[in-house]
């Protein structure tokens, strides 16, 4: 006897903002056929690749991906710190050309 699986529930979230945009006519010609493609309205189709393009650069800004040799890299300088330096050590304690006298 086959098992039935019920999908899960879709959660609904009512959206209350609006965003208006003014496009060129080119614009909307090419926002209304790359949504006939996708057979989905305009307005979806712009929300959800606004909000995919929104997301991919603000995990950017948040997000650092490095490979194995880079991570070795990092490691090993943070686990060893470079000598002490007693001339930049003296050049950190001296005035700087900016400050007045």
């Amino acid at each position: 006897m086959a098992s039935t699986q019920r999908k899960p529930a879709i959660q609904r979230t009512t959206k209350a903002k609006t965003l208006n945009l003014r496009v060129t006519e080119a614009q909307k010609s090419a926002f209304e056929q790359a949504a006939l493609i996708k057979q989905t309205k305009v307005s979806n189709f712009i929300l959800d690749n606004a909000y995919e393009v929104a997301q991919e650069i603000i995990r950017d800004q948040y997000v650092m991906s490095v490979s194995k040799d880079q991570w070795k890299s990092i490691c090993h300088a943070l686990d060893n710190p470079p000598r002490s330096n007693p001339a930049l050590r003296k050049l950190m304690r001296s005035k700087s050309v900016f400050e007045k006298d």
